[in-house]
């Protein structure tokens, strides 16, 4: 009977062993997972970093268009306020080459008329 339980004490022993033997494998295979997932999360932690200087990048960007949108109302406003001062300049200008066009017809008439004294006095 000893010789027996001798035995199955060595077949527990070496049922341990196995299992000891599974369980270090097990523990190198959760060690290489931890490895793993250390490197992605130092991915993620990159690729969240480039996210951030993306972000940053692009409300740079809005700014400027924001810049650029108030230049371009001021520049709407300059040829608005530009077109304005030519039309008034067309109207005054109409008006004043009616006044210089009534001039020159009356100093025309005035020339026919002073030339025509002349001929009829000879």
């Amino acid at each position: 009977m000893d010789h027996q339980l001798m035995e199955i004490m060595e077949q527990m022993n070496k049922q341990f062993k196995k299992m000891d033997h599974r369980f270090e494998a097990i523990d190198k295979k959760f060690d290489a997972m931890d490895n793993r997932f250390d490197t992605m999360d130092k991915r993620f932690d990159t690729m969240n970093q480039k996210f951030v200087a993306m972000d940053s990048r692009f409300d740079l960007v809005d700014q400027r268009f924001n810049k650029i949108d108030l230049r371009f109302d001021n520049v709407e406003s300059k040829i608005e306020s530009l077109q304005e001062t030519v039309e008034n300049n067309a109207t005054e200008f109409r008006s004043h080459f009616r006044h210089v066009e009534e001039k020159l017809n009356y100093h025309d008439r005035m020339f026919k008329l002073v030339t025509e004294e002349l001929i009829g006095r000879r």
